[in-house]
């Protein structure tokens, strides 16, 4: 299993960002577009120009549970050469034990790997087969364990997924 141990730091950067806070690696994003349920944003960090898409769930299970804004994104960064890096950002600390993070879309699941509140795919070879479904499908489902074992369920429409992605890769040619 490969992981990225660079996706909790980008993670960080982007929530960054997406914050609009003063950081010294990452400057404000720039919106390419609102897409249905997907917004797609150019920026820069210290390694250069960097793209995403980001999206909010539709319903979040169990209703009610104390957690920061659930996002998913998945990022270009050019500076890296790297495309299509997938995460989350799930709005609590996942299980350091056994953290069940996984991505579903349209019933064909992925496992994440987790660490602190950001969760990525766990192999870096199921990204392109993960996008090529991201933008063909329409639901995907975000699953996952906190901390203190309450198990989360997040659902998003895939709306307007391949226009943000086709603008994110306009944008990091």
């Amino acid at each position: 299993m490969t992981t990225k141990t660079g996706g909790l730091v980008f993670g960080l950067a982007v929530a960054t960002v997406m914050a609009l806070a003063p950081a010294a690696q990452a400057q404000q994003a720039t919106e390419l577009g609102t897409f249905n349920a997907w917004s797609a944003y150019t920026a820069s960090d210290q390694s250069g120009q960097l793209c995403f898409i980001i999206g909010e769930p539709q319903s979040s299970e169990p209703a009610g549970a104390n957690r920061d804004p659930i996002k998913f994104l998945i990022v270009h960064r050019k500076g890296m050469g790297s495309k299509n890096e997938v995460q989350t950002q799930i709005g609590y600390p996942y299980n350091s034990s056994d953290a069940k993070a996984a991505v579903a879309v349209d019933g064909k699941s992925y496992v994440m790997a987790a660490r602190g509140s950001t969760a990525w795919l766990a192999s870096s070879s199921d990204e392109p087969a993960f996008v090529s479904a991201f933008k063909a499908g329409s639901q995907m489902v975000v699953r996952g364990t906190s901390q203190r074992g309450t198990n989360t369920v997040d659902t998003y429409s895939l709306s307007g997924a391949t226009a943000a992605m086709n603008a994110i890769d306009a944008a990091c040619q």
